[in-house]
């Protein structure tokens, strides 16, 4: 009876999860990945390899096996630092209010300006 209960919410955990993610296996990541700005791909990839690493601890769990002294833990943790970097990264990135990240420029006169102030510099020594 409980672990009928129990079956019954992993399904449905599993289903929600199946549903989550089809918008992403609907296509191959070599036609997602261009589609999207350097933020999105370093999130996306973050994403698929924990998701992956996380189902291979919960495989090792299921097995018997303590996940916590395998080598996936250390990688489950170093993906953890890549995602703290690139949330890091978002906090930083100037937005436009549409929540689009703006571009550098270049300031071609002030770019000019250095040049021109270095070369002359140099020719006088």
């Amino acid at each position: 009876q409980k672990l009928s209960k129990h079956v019954d919410q992993f399904t449905v955990a599993v289903d929600q999860v199946q549903r989550a993610l089809e918008p992403i296996l609907k296509q191959p990541l070599s036609e997602v990945l261009p589609k999207l700005s350097t933020i999105q791909r370093c999130e996306l990839e973050a994403l698929v390899a924990y998701s992956i690493d996380t189902l291979f601890w919960i495989y090792l769990k299921i097995n018997g096996v303590p996940p916590k002294e395998h080598p996936v833990m250390k990688e489950l943790q170093r993906i953890q630092r890549y995602i703290a970097k690139i949330n890091a990264a978002k906090a930083t990135v100037s937005t436009d209010g549409n929540g689009n990240g703006r571009t550098l420029q270049l300031d071609r006169d002030a770019a000019d300006r250095f040049i021109k102030g270095a070369l002359g510099s140099s020719s006088k020594r």
